[in-house]
């Protein structure tokens, strides 16, 4: 029978998954040429800084990415 995963391992990976998507989105923007960055800490703005010009860009380059 498999071990049950801890609550805090659980937390663990989820952190981890998440800290890979907002590398990989900062990534992406930052390729195609954006104004965009990883924020540090716990920032109020979230987690990914975008400049206002390119935010759409980067939304539409996500979705084409997502499909």
């Amino acid at each position: 029978m498999k071990k049950k995963m801890s609550s805090a391992r659980k937390a663990a990976e989820s952190t981890l998954k998440h800290e890979d998507l907002v590398d990989a989105i900062e990534k992406l923007g930052k390729s195609k040429g954006l104004d965009v960055e990883a924020t540090e800490g716990n920032d109020k703005r979230g987690d990914i800084r975008v400049s206002k010009k390119d935010f759409e860009k980067l939304m539409v380059i996500i979705s084409d990415k997502l499909k």
